[in-house]
């Protein structure tokens, strides 16, 4: 696993710093990992949104090039897809799109997978925790 770092064309200021680390203990938790192959970093990608995923931690409105530890797949995610939701109806982070371990019928499987992998089971995965006790 490398250490956090910052996508290139995002400032390396105490703000995105801060996101970093909070972003980066939200991706471990979920069980993904930076990507080991090199992304193409799209040209010119400022700010702005633009199409391309990044690799480094890119801010929230980007989407982050990752590897999901549960299933083997690289995916390419909004890192504010990923953090906790809050207000009203609050809301735990979720798995990607198409995860062979998402939803309540895969918890077992997945808590099994966060035990062989060696990361906690996350205290909001009301379901897979409730399987490892079952």
């Amino acid at each position: 696993m490398t250490a956090p770092y910052l996508s290139p064309f995002l400032p390396d200021v105490k703000r995105n710093r801060d996101s970093l680390a909070a972003a980066w203990l939200r991706m471990l938790e979920l069980g993904y990992t930076t990507r080991t192959k090199p992304v193409q970093e799209p040209e010119g990608c400022t700010r702005t949104r633009c199409a391309g995923a990044h690799e480094g931690y890119p801010g929230s409105e980007h989407r982050w090039a990752l590897h999901c530890l549960l299933d083997g797949v690289d995916i390419e995610v909004f890192y504010s897809h990923m953090r906790e939701r809050k207000g009203a109806n609050p809301a735990p982070p979720r798995r990607h799109k198409g995860c062979a371990f998402s939803g309540p019928h895969k918890a077992k499987a997945r808590a099994a997978r966060y035990v062989e992998l060696g990361l906690t089971v996350p205290a909001w995965d009301t379901d897979a925790r409730a399987a490892l006790t079952a």
